[in-house]
């Protein structure tokens, strides 16, 4: 190793994901912070306990190649995952594969780049695979999830990386709408998120067909959501959703609800839910006849619209906990609430 090289001296220092990193210089660094008190706390983030600073956040937001503009995208998706209710430290020290899956949502997704259009999945765009692979540096470096150490997942998933989608505009009620923000708030929702499970319903002619398919595939045997419950964020891409627009967010999720579970008889020696009882210490499902679904309530199926126009598929992700959303806004001056 070259100790001049200042791209090996930060893999030397371990702050990098595996990937090479852009040095924090204090330039760099300053020109992030434009202005902000560099030692102000931003959030005090499990498991480590650690203060995240402005500073610290800035220097992370310079090794993932964000520009300034980003930043308080970053900020406000530290405050929700500082927020009790995410569970960041479960979310982190579980060997199950899960991680901080990030939403953007409002005026912010135009305005910064974020991709909605083909492989909006991908995190292709620099908005979407900087500010995730930001969070994910801070997660590390900050938080302390990092391999070996207090993250001990069996085998994780590629979204370690880079995490981050949006939402796309369409007729449906937008998802930060829905959370209860002002259509001209942008926000960051928080999902502790497995990989996305892609389904193909290819020459779909009705809404049976596209729901349907989603709906045969929510009850997988596998599945921490199917044993303990959760949230469920699809992402349907334009062509699903031209189809289902005549029905309402609200008379998707009933219907995804009540045709996304299956019999228990059916999963007993299969996946997690017997063993769930035990991890739990409660009675296991004895009833063979009783449905079980990955979430307890409609409103735990969270859907959006994303993607290219071309192509009919869509996405689940299975969500482990509660998800929280952000406004963005209120990240600059301090404030800030989850809902």
């Amino acid at each position: 190793m070259d100790p001049a090289d200042p791209i090996e001296l930060c893999y030397a220092r371990d702050w990098t994901d595996g990937l090479p990193v852009v040095p924090p210089t204090r330039r760099r660094v300053a020109a992030m912070l434009a202005g902000r008190p560099e030692d102000a706390v931003v959030a005090v983030l499990p498991p480590s306990g650690a203060e995240a600073t402005f500073e610290l956040l800035a220097a992370n937001a310079v090794m993932a190649g964000c520009r300034p503009e980003y930043f308080p995208v970053l900020i406000a998706a530290v405050r929700a995952a500082a927020d009790p209710a995410f569970n960041l430290e479960s979310v982190l020290t579980t060997v199950h594969s899960q991680w901080p899956l990030l939403l953007v949502n409002g005026p912010v997704v135009e305005r910064l780049g974020f991709a909605t259009g083909a492989n909006a999945l991908a995190g292709g765009a620099r908005a979407n695979a900087t500010l995730g692979r930001a969070f994910s540096l801070v997660l590390r470096n900050v938080a302390g999830g990092r391999e070996g150490g207090l993250e001990p997942k069996t085998l994780g998933h590629p979204g370690r990386f880079s995490f981050c989608i949006a939402e796309a505009p369409s007729t449906w009620t937008p998802h930060h709408v829905e959370r209860g923000f002002s259509p001209p708030t942008s926000t960051v929702t928080l999902f502790a998120a497995d990989a996305p499970l892609c389904l193909a319903v290819l020459h779909a002619q009705r809404a049976e067909q596209v729901l349907g398919t989603i709906a045969d595939a929510l009850p997988i045997a596998g599945t921490y959501s199917l044993a303990f419950g959760g949230e469920v964020l699809i992402a349907m891409s334009p062509e699903h959703a031209t189809l289902c627009a005549p029905l309402s967010k609200a008379e998707v999720r009933a219907w995804l609800f009540e045709r996304g579970r299956r019999r228990v008889g059916s999963l007993q020696g299969l996946g997690i839910l017997e063993a769930a009882a035990l991890l739990a210490r409660r009675e296991p499902l004895t009833d063979p006849d009783a449905l079980v679904g990955p979430v307890r309530s409609p409103t735990s199926l969270h859907l959006i619209v994303t993607g290219g126009e071309v192509g009919g598929y869509s996405a689940i992700y299975f969500c482990s906990g509660r998800s929280v959303c952000v406004p963005i806004e209120e990240a600059l001056d301090g404030g800030g609430r989850a809902g």
